[in-house]
């Protein structure tokens, strides 16, 4: 499954980040947003002894299971903090294992509101970005790294204890850490993946955070999910649909080319056969070209007379094969999607006379074989189990969706919930963001930010991402 295609495994994601670049290692980090506020930082809170301040790094340092580093930042007002917080792997044993779950903390003011940024994902522990809402409503900012991702995973992991309710449990133990330090409203927000777990940790904890905004965050209803492909049938026009068909084929007719330039590369395909990612990259690429290009790319596919490097190229650039780092790098995704928040059915009707491992395009087959990784059959019930919820008692929630996006096949329904809003950017893709709403939904969703944090929101704030389209395509929006 490739990274950037029916799986959707991305990289670290502050909702509504202003920049992005990536490492060597394929590592996205999220550049420090230039952000001015209307006062500097705070350091602390009076003591009760002596009334002078203390700086708020040592009352984080003083909180049991916490480590805190402070780094530089270019983000005007804030502090930036790298922490480190003790977690149980599995919150319902006492005693049992744990792990440190990485975070970063960008500090402006004890008193202003406080964002939690709920990534799906890795973060990158060495830099930070103010996102979108933070950015609104001038708010500091703290962004989880999710469990079982890079550093946030025990020594001797049991894979049973990631799933839904574990990984809500850690934010509601690190909401109830820095509660009695950040005495603001608090809103809970994420990007894909990371919108799953700002809406999973409001489902169970509601009264940790005063309103949650989830980006782009699919509800799928099985492992392999088919309304993801009826979706990209009716995106653009049928000659761009049968482009991205052509070049599908093209890919796997010249399979040994193609191999061949994944020979060349530094990359290594072994742990499960170059020939395997090939064909899942191929199968991924028409989701992979909706979820982050737009209609007016459809005239740069190229057809059957490119030549080699041209098809290769393409094919890099919309849907490249997954290295064994990549793999590896995201197989936490994997496994949460062959067993609860499943994903994409890739239509294989087009390549099947190509296909050399038909079937081989779901989650549980990227899953590493070892003791204890043998994930159950998917369980539609969790996740059943939070969209309930949200259209039976959710309330102050907002929902982004791109109209373009595949993904927005899975978009959640709010039924009843009160005080909340979903809203669908016109012509635009996995990156969509408050800024690309039509005028008057992007007022409407302002507003109710601005009521959830109890503070005025600066519009001049307002991310404007269509230079960022790119970037973000490269860390998984």
């Amino acid at each position: 499954m490739s990274v950037l295609g029916c799986g959707d495994p991305g990289a670290t994601s502050d909702a509504g980040t202003a920049s992005t670049t990536t490492d060597a290692s394929g590592t996205s980090e999220a550049t420090a947003a230039t952000t001015t506020t209307d006062a500097a930082p705070t350091t602390g809170e009076p003591t009760t002894t002596t009334g002078g301040e203390v700086d708020i790094r040592e009352q984080l340092a003083a909180l049991d299971g916490m480590t805190v580093d402070e780094l530089p930042t270019s983000a005007v007002g804030y502090r930036l903090f790298a922490l480190r917080f003790r977690q149980p792997a599995d919150h319902e044993v006492e005693g049992g294992p744990s792990f440190e779950q990485h975070m970063t903390l960008l500090h402006r003011d004890v008193a202003a509101p406080l964002v939690i940024v709920t990534a799906g994902y890795t973060i990158k522990t060495t830099t930070a970005a103010l996102g979108e809402p933070a950015l609104l409503v001038a708010a500091n900012q703290l962004t989880v790294e999710h469990r079982f991702f890079a550093g946030s995973r025990p020594s001797a992991p049991d894979w049973d204890d990631l799933d839904i309710r574990q990984a809500a449990t850690d934010h509601h133990r690190i909401a109830a850490a820095l509660h009695p330090l950040y005495s603001g409203r608090w809103l809970a927000t994420g990007a894909s993946k990371g919108g799953l777990a700002a809406l999973y940790f409001r489902r169970f904890f509601p009264d940790d955070v005063d309103g949650t905004i989830a980006y782009v965050a699919p509800y799928s209803l099985e492992e392999s999910d088919g309304r993801y492909e009826a979706r990209i049938a009716t995106l653009g026009d049928e000659a761009c649909r049968q482009a991205l068909r052509d070049v599908q084929r093209e890919v796997l007719l010249r399979r040994p080319a193609m191999l061949a330039r994944m020979a060349e590369s530094s990359a290594s395909f072994e742990l499960f056969g170059a020939d395997e990612v090939l064909e899942t990259a191929v199968l991924d690429l028409p989701f992979g070209f909706w979820q982050y290009q737009r209609a007016s790319l459809c005239d740069a596919v190229p057809g059957p007379a490119a030549d080699d490097d041209a098809i290769w190229a393409f094919l890099q650039k919309v849907s490249a094969p997954s290295s064994d780092p990549d793999l590896l790098r995201y197989e936490p995704y994997y496994w949460q999607a062959a067993t609860q928040l499943g994903g994409v059915a890739c239509d294989e009707s087009w390549v099947a006379d190509l296909l050399l491992f038909p079937g081989f395009n779901v989650p549980r087959n990227f899953i590493v074989p070892g003791p204890g990784k043998t994930p159950a059959p998917f369980d539609p019930e969790p996740s059943q189990d939070v969209a309930d919820w949200l259209a039976t008692e959710g309330e102050r929630v907002l929902l982004i969706y791109g109209e373009n996006d595949p993904w927005s096949a899975g978009a959640f329904e709010l039924g009843d919930a009160s005080d909340s809003y979903v809203f669908h950017a016109p012509g635009e893709n996995h990156g969509a963001l408050i800024g690309d709403l039509a005028e008057a939904d992007r007022a409407q969703a302002i507003a109710a930010l601005e009521a959830w944090a109890g503070t005025r929101a600066g519009s001049d704030r307002l991310v404007r991402p269509r230079p960022m389209r790119e970037t973000l395509r490269q860390f998984g929006w």
